[in-house]
């Protein structure tokens, strides 16, 4: 269970050994934990409750009393994130990108969205997407099943990873922000094809 930009998880799946090591670099340091808490002794415990939300998140149903103008937000700014990353639309993508993220940094994820867009051609497809946890018009949980498919244009080479994912949104002036990102890949999943 990763607790980080999903376009960090798609660099490492072709073959980027120096992106592995700085996306664990940046997992161990970025997962999420509340500021008032001790990091050595709460991120262990802060991980594993999220593994555990994200694997009992597809059994949840959609959170109810959920404003319908909320709801319609909430869901356009994940096509938004999902349709923004497919067709490389830099500029919209991280505008759906909160500027204050709770387990990522804007700045890797920008850096490392740019860099997937320059070198390999990705798409996410995804289902069963359903707004889990909803917080008085602040924080929404939003549930899918994603798969990313991730070709290498210079080898051929592709590597399919599938998986759960809770993306978490907070409510900011501009509108509905990712803020953070689970995902938990799929055990044996993962494809690579030539």
């Amino acid at each position: 269970m990763l607790g980080i930009g999903m376009s960090t998880l798609l660099l490492g799946a072709c073959g980027a050994d120096e992106e592995k090591k700085e996306e664990k670099d940046t997992a161990k340091k970025t997962e999420e934990v509340s500021p008032s808490e001790d990091p050595a002794t709460d991120e262990a415990a802060s991980l594993n409750q999220m593994t555990q939300v994200v694997e009992d998140a597809s059994a949840l149903e959609e959170a109810e009393g959920i404003p319908d103008e909320d709801k319609t937000a909430i869901n356009a700014a994940f096509d938004q994130y999902i349709n923004a990353f497919n067709e490389e639309d830099f500029k919209t993508y991280m505008s759906v990108i909160s500027k204050t993220p709770v387990n990522f940094k804007y700045e890797d994820e920008e850096r490392y969205v740019k860099q997937i867009f320059d070198s390999v051609d990705s798409k996410r497809t995804v289902d069963n997407v359903k707004i889990i946890n909803y917080a008085s018009g602040k924080k929404a949980d939003v549930y899918a099943e994603i798969k990313a498919t991730t070709k290498d244009p210079n080898s051929d080479k592709e590597v399919t990873r599938s998986g759960k994912q809770v993306t978490v949104f907070h409510n900011k002036e501009d509108g509905w922000k990712v803020a953070a990102i689970f995902f938990l890949a799929s055990e044996g999943e993962e494809e690579a094809t030539e």
